[in-house]
């Protein structure tokens, strides 16, 4: 019923740790499925899903050509399987009994099942959902969850504007889905945290988000999902 997409790098604590809360505190944990996007030199990850997440839909790259960051869960939307999937980090800890029943409710409350679903992330409240859910007609109507043009941050930015357009925000304060972020001091700066702090000194996300051509389209991507919605309830 609800798929968790996961990109994920040399932190197999965390995904461990991930995939066991959303599975112990989920109503229906058969329901729920795993798909994950590993580099293809991440040896240490390929090894423990082998052996300890083997039920796991896993994505390993073929290209030494790192993939844009913002384009690897929309690699991982194209393989699930469920009609609602969460855009979801290793760094995150399940921490509400029932999400998923709540998360499946929500949805079938929205008409036409199009909008943003994001839970209390222990830091940033109603203000920005970091991590959160969507049903498979949004990225079936644009071509993606959030466009592949950031390196690092930014993304879920994005998908906050394009959701407010339409008037489709919907917070769950009720859901505590805990980002155990570095730089809140919730974690270690590991060496995927210093990867993603490289790229973000060398690539001016901030600006990209910011510039004209990105504000189109987020403009163009609120119009062809405000005309799904008109198709829908015609």
């Amino acid at each position: 019923m609800i798929s968790i997409l996961c990109p994920t790098r040399k932190r197999t604590n965390g995904l461990k740790r991930m995939w066991e809360s959303a599975v112990d505190t989920a109503d229906s944990s058969d329901d729920l499925e795993l798909v994950l996007y590993v580099d293809y030199d991440d040896e240490e990850t390929i090894d423990f899903l082998r052996s300890d997440l083997p039920e796991a839909m896993v994505i390993i790259s073929n290209s030494e050509k790192p993939e844009i960051y913002s384009n690897l869960h929309n690699i991982c939307c194209q393989k699930c399987t469920c009609d609602i999937f969460m855009s979801a980090a290793d760094d995150i800890v399940f921490r509400s009994s029932s999400w998923d029943s709540d998360i499946i409710d929500t949805f079938q409350n929205i008409n036409n099942s199009i909008g943003y679903v994001y839970p209390n992330d222990g830091h940033n409240g109603e203000n920005l959902g970091t991590h959160g859910f969507f049903h498979k007609d949004w990225f079936n109507t644009l071509g993606y969850i959030s466009p592949p043009i950031f390196s690092v941050d930014y993304s879920d930015n994005y998908v906050m504007d394009v959701a407010k357009n339409i008037d489709r925000c919907f917070y769950k304060e009720n859901i505590f889905i805990e980002h155990m972020h570095w730089t809140i001091g919730k974690s270690s700066f590991d060496s995927t945290s210093k990867n993603a702090h490289i790229r973000r000194l060398q690539t001016d996300n901030g600006n990209i988000y910011r510039s004209p051509m990105t504000k189109q389209m987020i403009n163009d991507d609120s119009e062809k999902l405000k005309s799904k919605m008109r198709q829908s309830n015609e």
